[in-house]
């Protein structure tokens, strides 16, 4: 549960930890905005129960919010989720599932269940100022996840991936746009001064390299490749944990360097030999798996545009 928030918890600005003595009802906040609780945020409630959170514990939690947000601590939440493995009671689940009727059971029970449980040995009662804030919370934006939600959210897969070897599957297929992106400019300028130089001559740009005779397909292919290996970032990126990445390319890294650093007749033929080694290199692990041939060869265009290795010394 703890690699979900911290992966779920990305798609914010900036994140923290609230939880424990103090918290005011929050746990994993999330700020939309760099407002912080004076703009948007969510809260996630983590609960590591051998049970299902029960009734009291789900008003009492969401009850801290109203009351501390009717203090002025802070505003009312975007989003609301309560995160427990083994799920929430029916009653519970039937709340969530109507939210009005939600809403005037926090009003009608407020006494029963809310009012004791808030702070310690005393007895909170349902002032105006609380009142108002149920009024305004949206409570179409409470929800809740259990082991199964989880295993089947999209920020779980890291997590999977990492304690059960789950297998995240093969990364789509790179899309080359037809023209240069700028992501790309220092390998294809890299290329592009090479062409000259077997050549003997000066491409006046990139259309110029891509209508030569000999090394135009190179090109579209290196252009292909290097997409390819975009895909594939992109992709394990959200699929895997952090380091699977990190290590995938080091590992490419470490096969061809060697490679890169002997002498060679020119700077294409560096590349002709760096890319024909690329494709022998068997990465660790289940990125090594799924790296096919072009994603280890557009991966050592992506080390040249990074100055890791240069195809220009």
């Amino acid at each position: 549960m703890k690699d979900w928030a911290t992966r779920r918890t990305r798609d914010y600005v900036e994140t923290q930890r609230w939880s424990g003595t103090g918290d005011m009802g929050r746990d994993v906040v999330g700020y939309v905005t760099r407002q912080r609780h004076e703009g948007d945020w969510d809260n996630f409630q983590c609960k590591q129960l051998s049970t299902r959170l029960s009734e009291r514990e789900a008003f009492v939690e969401l009850g801290k919010i109203f009351m501390h947000s009717a203090a002025g601590e802070y505003r009312l939440p975007r989003e609301y989720t309560f995160v427990a493995p083994k799920g929430v009671v029916r009653n519970v689940q039937n709340y969530v599932a109507h939210p009005e009727r939600f809403r005037q059971a926090f009003l009608d029970r407020w006494g029963e269940l809310v009012a004791p449980g808030l702070v310690e040995n005393q007895v909170v009662p349902l002032s105006p100022e609380i009142r108002d804030a149920i009024a305004r919370f949206d409570f179409t934006s409470v929800h809740w996840l259990d082991a199964a939600g989880l295993a089947e959210n999209e920020y779980a897969v890291p997590a999977l991936v990492k304690w059960f070897a789950y297998d995240p599957g093969a990364a789509p297929a790179g899309v080359t746009p037809d023209l240069p992106q700028d992501e790309e400019a220092p390998y294809i300028e890299q290329l592009i001064g090479l062409y000259g130089a077997r050549r003997n001559k000066t491409f006046a740009d990139f259309n110029a390299a891509l209508a030569d005779p000999d090394w135009g397909e190179h090109l579209r292919e290196q252009r292909t490749r290097y997409f390819e290996a975009a895909a594939f970032d992109r992709y394990y990126r959200d699929s895997t944990p952090p380091d699977y990445l990190a290590t995938f390319k080091d590992d490419l890294y470490h096969g061809v360097v060697d490679t890169h650093r002997d002498q060679h007749a020119d700077g294409l033929a560096r590349v002709l030999k760096v890319l024909a080694q690329a494709s022998q290199v068997s990465p660790a692990g289940i990125l090594g798996h799924y790296a096919k041939v072009p994603v280890k060869q557009g991966t050592c265009h992506q080390f040249a545009n990074e100055g890791r290795l240069p195809w220009r010394k």
